[in-house]
């Protein structure tokens, strides 16, 4: 009896979303059709949507994130500067006390191997988004050009 009920509430949940979908598809394109050919619509919509979603990282891949950009790793001032495949990062402590390491870009992998470290990066925008490999929120490191 209660996998019914559950199974009966996902599926009106799941209706009224695509009831909700097709009203708001209906609004936006000024569509007056049939309720089925809102729901093919629907899909053709959708469908399109996740291959414009592949292109934009396809050419999110490709962009160049050559560049300097600056910003804080706890409180620690970060410049990482890139052209190409190579880059410099370079921290200064609050004290004052500078490292500097070698940058190897990974562009096919979005990776940035900062002396022993590997990081994913995201560019978005003027800002370059740093992750360690574990992805831990923690760990984030965001730098703007």
């Amino acid at each position: 009896m209660m996998k019914k009920l559950t199974l009966s509430l996902a599926s009106v949940a799941v209706l009224s979303l695509l009831v909700a979908c097709s009203n708001n598809q209906e609004q936006a394109q000024g569509n007056t059709a049939a309720s089925s050919s809102q729901v093919t619509t629907n899909s053709t919509t959708e469908s399109s949507h996740t291959t414009t979603t592949s292109s934009s990282s396809a050419t999110q891949t490709a962009t160049s994130i050559d560049g300097t950009y600056k910003g804080l790793d706890e409180r620690d001032n970060i410049t990482l500067e890139i052209y190409g495949d190579k880059g410099t990062w370079t921290e200064v402590e609050i004290d004052g006390e500078q490292e500097v390491k070698s940058v190897t870009v990974d562009t096919a992998n979005q990776r940035l191997t900062v002396g022993d470290d590997i990081k994913l990066y995201t560019l978005e925008g003027n800002q370059l988004i740093l992750d360690d490999t574990d992805r831990e929120p923690t760990d984030r490191i965001i730098l703007s050009k």
